[in-house]
């Protein structure tokens, strides 16, 4: 038993030797590891966080930049006839952005009014630009910059006494005053239910300042007993869909009560033009319209057609009124901002090789116009800039 035990193990060390033998005849191994054959590696799998989502974040509104002039002085002083319209340009290159540059000084006595006289300047309030009042013309207060802030120092302090009117306005006000105590627009319904001029005293065809004319249908029971007499001048459509936004309104003159009933007796207390039969009768509008008007532009994007020239007949410019195919439907509200715009023309191009090459200009803004009433369908603004005589193909935008 012990010798075939041996003999086995002899064998066993014989193929242990041959097999080592073999392993030392192969190939190296090469300087990298495989861990896996490409059929071998493992699936990939991929597991999606269970987050909640996110709230919906509304998009940042875009900042209005307010661009300062690039020489603008360092002072300016408030001259007669200046409206804060004027004033803004000198500082600012749009200037219905003068509500957000301008700092009220509660030290100031009155410090949202400017008068003639008064010196205008530059400051930084908070780190941000703003325009203020650095001085007075007539109290003589005087206000000085330091490195701590803004302080106020008085030189012989007066006291000043003058009327309201003697403030600098935004807007030059005398321009656009029959735009705001008389109607301008009727609408059609207004326009079928008023009262009219049935006849007269002697049964004039014409008549003028103190006639006797005889009204019917005329309201007595509210109001003053003062009427306007207008006369609907003509229908103003929409040039793009045709609509009847109204009639425009001619003033003829204003007369008092005498006796009521239907007709109702009334004296012509001035005139303007002749009065006719049929002529239109409505109350005085005794609305308090304020003097001043902030410039802003409109609340959302419009766009619209000018209607009619006033008092012009086929082009007009600075501080002359136009009507407009917007109104308080669309947004439009007094102080509005718009730009004037005018369509670029179609022009040949004789050097492209079609002998009929045609090529649009760009449009050009040729002014600016605010917004002094509104009405349903349409609106009346007067032009602030005029670079070029505005005519009733040009259109207006938001600016």
């Amino acid at each position: 038993m012990p010798a075939k035990n041996n003999s086995q193990l002899l064998k066993g060390l014989i193929l242990l030797s041959g097999m080592m033998l073999i392993a030392s005849c192969a190939e190296p191994p090469p300087p990298y590891a495989v861990v896996y054959e490409e059929e071998e590696a493992p699936e990939e799998i991929v597991v999606k966080a269970q987050l909640p989502e996110p709230d919906p974040q509304p998009e940042p509104e875009p900042v209005e930049s307010i661009v300062y002039e690039a020489e603008y002085p360092e002072t300016y002083i408030v001259q007669e006839g200046d409206t804060l319209w004027d004033i803004s340009t000198v500082f600012l290159r749009d200037p219905w952005y003068w509500p957000e540059i301008w700092f009220k000084n509660p030290q100031v006595e009155n410090p949202h009014l400017i008068y003639p006289g008064d010196t205008l300047a530059i400051v930084y309030i908070g780190g941000e630009r703003r325009v203020q009042i650095l001085s007075r013309g007539e109290e003589g207060s005087v206000l000085s910059q330091t490195s701590d802030g803004l302080k106020i120092v008085k030189v012989n302090p007066r006291i000043r006494s003058q009327a309201i009117d003697a403030t600098v306005a935004s807007i030059p006000i005398d321009s656009l005053r029959h735009l705001l105590e008389r109607p301008m627009v009727v609408d059609e319904e207004t326009f079928k239910n008023s009262a009219y001029v049935l006849s007269s005293l002697d049964n004039h065809l014409i008549n003028s300042t103190n006639d006797k004319l005889y009204v019917r249908k005329l309201d007595t029971s509210t109001g003053n007993g003062r009427y306007q007499i207008y006369r609907p001048d003509r229908p103003l459509y929409d040039p793009i869909t045709d609509e009847l936004l109204g009639y425009q309104a001619l003033y003829v003159g204003e007369s008092k009560l005498l006796l009521r009933g239907d007709p109702a007796s009334v004296r012509v207390t001035n005139s303007d033009r002749e009065i006719l039969r049929d002529d239109r009768v409505m109350p005085i509008d005794n609305t308090n319209f304020e003097r001043d008007f902030v410039p802003r532009p409109p609340k959302t994007e419009v766009s619209g057609e000018i209607v009619a020239l006033l008092d012009a007949i086929s082009q007009t410019g600075i501080y002359q009124t136009i009507a407009i195919n917007l109104g308080q439907r669309d947004g439009l509200e007094s102080g509005n901002v718009l730009r004037i715009r005018r369509t670029g023309e179609v022009v040949l191009d004789k050097l492209e090789d079609e002998p009929r090459f045609l090529v649009k200009l760009p449009d050009e803004q040729v002014g600016m116009a605010m917004v002094i009433r509104s009405f349903e369908k349409m609106s009346y603004a007067l032009i602030m800039e005029s670079d070029f005589p505005i005519t009733e193909d040009d259109y207006v935008e938001s600016p």
